[in-house]
């Protein structure tokens, strides 16, 4: 399922949502990887800006507050009709964590009776504090209620597990994903594989092989499926890669939904991929990449 789907089932719901943190925490980051499906650089909110997206005929409103100083004194306004509230930390910055504890702690009055999510970001980059260590630098277990989770906003990491959490508590219902991809691959034009991640052994024996086979023969074509062996394999084209994702006959009819997921994870990896322009191919990068990537399309 990818990171589009999800959010038109989880903001289906005529519902406010505030996120609040300090500055350069990344809360704009993430509603435009929400919208966008990959990442893109942000200057600093000024005072707050709302976002509204029109899903499935409603339309929403995502709050993301500045966090700079001179704007945290907006967010009590905001928060009071608020059905959720996110606070953003950024978990590479252990120095601000008194810091961002203090101005969690202002709105503790507001978070009474409002689910909290606390988003640790930058978990893509090294030497981030632990989940134990946020929850134990900002108190959070003297709340009455919040969860924590990692994520990055960079390379999309933990971002529909965060919002699985965020329909739950605003519907009481689990969000069950329409299909379950059984492997997610990346090929290069010359159609060898850079990157392969699976739910199960569906690549062992001639599958892949036969996969492999495919796309070193028609990267230029425009067929773009096959039926092996009780599994319907989509693939995609960018500019520079070629990816199949494998799901199971049983769920053909969501074959758009699986299409768009693997269109959104080559974009992504295009955009963060930029010497694939110029013919170079860093094979280590991509397939961390795709790891983190994939969590929101295997989850």
């Amino acid at each position: 399922m990818g990171i589009k789907n999800i959010l038109k089932k989880i903001l289906s719901k005529d519902r406010k949502i505030v996120i609040t943190g300090l500055d350069n925490a990344g809360k704009t980051t993430m509603v435009s990887f929400l919208q966008t499906g990959t990442f893109i650089e942000h200057t600093p909110t000024m005072g707050k800006e709302e976002t509204t997206l029109e899903v499935q005929g409603i339309r929403i409103n995502i709050v993301d507050m500045g966090g700079q100083k001179d704007f945290r004194s907006l967010w009590t306004g905001e928060l009071k009709d608020a059905a959720f509230v996110i606070f953003m930390v950024d978990a590479t910055d252990k120095e601000r964590f008194d810091e961002a504890k203090k101005e969690l702690w202002k709105l503790s009055s507001l978070l009474k009776d409002k689910p909290l999510l606390v988003l640790a970001n930058k978990y893509d980059l090294q030497d981030t504090a632990s989940i134990k260590e946020i929850m134990d630098s900002l108190e959070l277990e003297k709340l009455s209620s919040f969860q924590i989770v990692p994520i990055s906003c960079k390379t999309g990491f933990g971002i529909v597990k965060s919002f699985k959490k965020v329909y739950y508590k605003l519907t009481g219902k689990e969000l069950i994903a329409s299909i379950k991809p059984k492997a997610v691959t990346i090929f290069d034009k010359g159609g060898i594989p850079l990157s392969s991640t699976t739910s199960d052994d569906v690549l062992k024996g001639g599958l892949f092989s036969a996969i492999t086979n495919f796309i070193k023969e028609s990267f230029n074509s425009e067929l773009n499926q096959l039926k092996m062996e009780g599994n319907t394999i989509i693939f995609k084209r960018s500019e520079n890669l070629l990816g199949s994702i494998i799901i199971d006959d049983a769920d053909e009819l969501k074959v758009k939904e699986a299409e768009d997921g693997l269109a959104e994870l080559l974009n992504h990896l295009e955009n963060i991929c930029v010497e694939l322009n110029k013919g170079e191919i860093n094979e280590d990068k991509i397939k961390y990449l795709v790891e983190q990537y994939s969590s929101n399309l295997m989850d």
